[in-house]
Parts: C-alpha cells; structure tokens; sequence
C-alpha cells in the first residue's frame, strides 16, 4: 500500500488518541460491621466536577483504612448501580475492560464471611477511590 493511500484512510477515521481522558478521587467515611454476614455499605462516591456523559471508566485505584486490624473472611465490593467488583484487598488498583461509566456513583460495600457477632467491630475509618477514565 502506498503512504499516500495510507495516510489518506488514517484521516477518515477519527483516532481514539483524542478522546478526553482524565480522573477524579473522592474520600469518604466507611460503615461499622458489627454482624457477620451483614452487608455494610459506605457512603456515594462520584465526582465533584462534571465529566462527559460518554466517559467510561478505565482504572481505578483503592484504599481503604480499618481502625483495627482487618478480621479473617472481610469481604469488599465496589458497587455501581449495576454491577459489583470483588476487591481482593484493603489497596489495590484494577483495569476494566467492560465499560462502566465513569460518572458514578460507587459505593463499596463490606461484609465479614462467619455468622454471629463481629468482636471488636469492623470500623472502615475511610474508603477512597480513584477513577480513571476515557
């Protein structure tokens, strides 16, 4: 194929390398969980500032602060309106390849696997979450 050619088709089609891309973070308290199997979850997360409606999310990144240390069988999700992501872990980050959008809002929800009473509690002092987006 000649460059001329090529240069030509690669003008006709739009380049996703413009498409706006950007982030926003927010911090929030957490819940209490004093009952197993009791599904706890935290305040909204979206953005403060407007994002496009068509943005979708492309990474996130998490941390999530405990006051006391995280018990055996803490289970953490992060929620949308439509969906739910398992975290492995109180920080992490992770890649979507299916698209959620980016406006929110989120929630990240908390359990702890046993029945019967949490002792001590499970205090979430705080969840934050970054989200990236395209």
């Amino acid at each position: 194929m000649k460059s001329g050619v090529l240069i030509a088709m690669l003008l006709a089609f739009p380049l996703t390398a413009g498409a706006v891309s950007g982030s926003w973070s927010q911090t929030a308290a957490g819940g209490v969980i004093s009952v197993g199997k009791q599904a706890v979850p935290g305040s909204r997360l979206a953005p403060s500032g407007s994002i496009p409606a068509s943005a979708t999310v492309t990474q996130i990144s998490w941390r999530i602060t405990l006051l006391s240390p995280q018990p055996p069988g803490l289970q953490i999700k992060l929620c949308t309106a439509t969906a739910c992501f398992a975290l492995d872990s109180l920080s992490g980050q992770k890649r979507f390849t299916t698209a959620i959008s980016a406006q929110g809002p989120f929630r990240f929800v908390y359990a702890v696997a046993h029945r019967g009473q949490v002792v001590p509690p499970v205090r979430v002092v705080s969840n934050q979450l970054t989200v990236n987006y395209r």
